[in-house]
């Protein structure tokens, strides 16, 4: 089980928070990649190592997330570990990210860069990104087909930020612990996506 759901875990090119600059990627050898730019800055982008570790804890220890009375397939649960490095991605290392002073160890402290243990539930549905979740209706917004859900963030913690004020704070990164892949424009025919809480939901119409 543990083999099939790292395949799918590194199979997939990015998991999205938003499909603007946070998301994370895990390559099939034992690497990924975290980034998070929001309003034009880049917070995160940070090569990291992973792996899978000892048998998964009992589902219901990974962070719920709302959803509507659809629920999703899931796939399996899987422990890892995940250990950020203040390297960049190898395929931005001569951009001009080399010479910011924001990115990586310049926002996170060293405690950022320590192992960190995780667990993260695999599912199969229809889904919209999350950052759109209960600001927007799912009949406006692209589908995925997976999603992944954190026990905790991928990203650190707001003790582990520098100044955490000075940007960071508006867009409480720490709380993103849903991510999804698999674009998939057919699932818009299937309906309100499974993690759509707009309030006013699928049927949303506006008057003039």
């Amino acid at each position: 089980m543990n083999e099939a759901l790292c395949s799918i875990l590194s199979g997939e090119k990015e998991w999205y928070f938003d499909t603007e600059g946070r998301y994370i990627k895990f390559n099939d050898d034992g690497t990924g990649e975290l980034w998070c730019r929001c309003n034009f800055n880049y917070w995160i982008a940070a090569h990291f190592k992973w792996n899978s570790i000892v048998p998964s804890r009992d589902p219901g220890q990974v962070t719920s997330i709302t959803q509507n009375r659809t629920s999703p397939q899931l796939l399996g649960e899987l422990n890892l570990e995940i250990t950020l490095t203040k390297q960049l991605p190898q395929w931005v290392q001569s951009s001009i990210l080399s010479r910011s002073t924001l990115v990586n160890e310049y926002s996170l402290t060293d405690e950022a860069f320590r192992p960190k243990s995780y667990t993260i539930r695999i599912e199969k549905g229809n889904f919209m990104v999350p950052c759109c979740v209960g600001y927007v209706s799912s009949s406006k917004t692209p589908r995925y087909g997976l999603r992944m859900l954190f026990d905790k963030s991928p990203y650190p913690p707001r003790s582990q930020w520098r100044e955490p004020e000075q940007g960071p704070d508006d867009c409480q990164f720490w709380d993103h612990i849903e991510f999804v892949s698999r674009p998939a424009p057919d699932l818009e025919r299937q309906g309100q996506a499974m993690n759509d809480t707009y309030p006013r939901g699928w049927s949303e119409c506006v008057v003039s």
